[in-house]
């Protein structure tokens, strides 16, 4: 009889398989560039920030500040991130951000631009409405259709 305990691996070259690098800031290429460098980097591309600067050239302070601000929370060794009130899981926060496009980015500076209120906690108040901009975007266009539509009755 077999003996279930041994495992019988089948030891050729199939299973010296190259490993896919999922994390692109832990590249070989990325080796001789800081953590903050690739972020830069990386968010200037993933957010089109050339895009970003024509579309919006009376924000190019706030749009630079916003590339700042995400870039200071994603290379943070902190483990939980202080977000809106709660505290969340630095990784979780991180990938939010990182999912962060151009669009996501034009409707964090309209709604700060329509906000009339006082904010007391500037870098509070970006890191929450960027961490929510991706829930809540198509919601707000959707009710602001909504309200213009009934307005024109």
């Amino acid at each position: 009889s077999q003996d279930p305990s041994k495992s019988r691996c089948n030891k050729t070259k199939e299973n010296d398989t190259e490993m896919s690098e999922t994390d692109p800031f832990n590249s070989e290429e990325a080796d001789g560039m800081s953590k903050r460098t690739q972020l830069e980097e990386f968010f200037s591309q993933s957010l089109e920030i050339d895009l970003l600067l024509r579309l919006c050239p009376d924000d190019k302070d706030i749009i630079y500040q916003i590339v700042d601000l995400l870039v200071d929370t994603c290379a943070t060794n902190r483990k939980l991130l202080h977000i809106a009130g709660d505290d969340k899981p630095a990784e979780v926060v991180c990938s939010r951000f990182m999912k962060l496009n151009a669009d996501h980015i034009r409707f964090v500076l309209k709604c700060f631009a329509e906000n009339s209120s006082p904010i007391r906690n500037m870098k509070q108040y970006l890191l929450a409405s960027l961490y929510n901009a991706p829930t809540t975007m198509q919601l707000s266009y959707q009710n602001q259709t909504n309200h213009d539509l009934a307005n024109r009755r």
